[in-house]
């Protein structure tokens, strides 16, 4: 005759498939994103980026041409404002 399963027993079985189901999921989502983050870096795609790179190359060509810069912009702030930087003369 065979003895039934505690329910205890039975807990720990169920806690076990459901850790082992988990860990798999885990792993197939982990390796999917490594597939989809290889797949969108640009260093990975050959051949017809460079027809892409060369259109876009154009494109910003003509955007420079049509741009102009008088270079009166200053990221300095300017000398004759300069903050002076007092010690307590420790």
């Amino acid at each position: 005759m065979a003895v039934p399963e505690s329910r205890i027993e039975a807990a720990r079985r169920r806690l076990r498939v459901a850790r082992y189901s988990i860990g798999a999921a885990a792993a197939a989502a982990f390796a999917l994103f490594g597939v989809a983050v290889r797949d969108a870096h640009p260093a990975t795609h050959s051949g017809s980026t460079v027809a892409s790179t060369s259109a876009t190359t154009a494109q910003s060509q003509a955007q420079e041409d049509s741009f102009s810069y008088d270079g009166g912009a200053s990221i300095a702030p300017s000398s004759s404002n300069t903050p002076t930087v007092q010690s307590s003369g420790s």
